[in-house]
């Protein structure tokens, strides 16, 4: 029981922590895009109620892609279904732009924005994609090497 409670915990962590992560770097990416949007304007404020909900959409989101398992970090090709969620996903933000009025509804620097949201979504999936390839690299020089060292041991014996 207890041990299985474990793996769950377990389990649930790591979506977490993967949730987490992606809020973070979304958050980044939208706050990042506002801000030169408001610096080529001539503004060197932000309105901290299109923060909020810049970071709200970017944790939203990010459980909704864990629960739909339509992650980017999981994504290994790019077929018809990532297409999909990565053009839906750009969609969502521009909507969520629009709505929030954060380019003071221009449709322009929205559509701009969802072009842009999408942009790096496709940027991320490669991202990921290059490091579970070296990650994987990695794991099987390693596993290389602890058979050698195994049969060096018992040769030795």
């Amino acid at each position: 029981m207890i041990h299985k409670l474990c793996r769950l915990m377990e389990k649930w962590l790591t979506i977490k922590i993967g949730v987490e992560i992606r809020c973070c770097l979304s958050f980044f990416l939208m706050l990042f895009f506002y801000c030169v949007y408001r610096l080529v304007g001539g503004v060197t404020e932000a309105n901290i109620w299109h923060i909020a909900e810049m970071i709200l959409m970017a944790y939203v989101f990010g459980w909704v892609q864990a629960l739909l398992r339509a992650d980017y970090d999981q994504m290994d090709q790019l077929g018809l279904k990532e297409w999909a969620v990565l053009m839906f996903s750009g969609a969502v933000y521009g909507f969520t732009a629009w709505l929030g009025r954060w380019f003071e509804g221009s449709w322009p620097i929205t559509l701009l924005f969802a072009l842009y949201m999408t942009g790096c979504g496709l940027c991320t999936v490669l991202i990921c994609h290059i490091k579970r390839f070296i990650d994987a690299k990695l794991l099987n020089d390693d596993l290389k090497a602890f058979q050698q060292r195994a049969q060096n041991e018992s040769e030795e014996e």
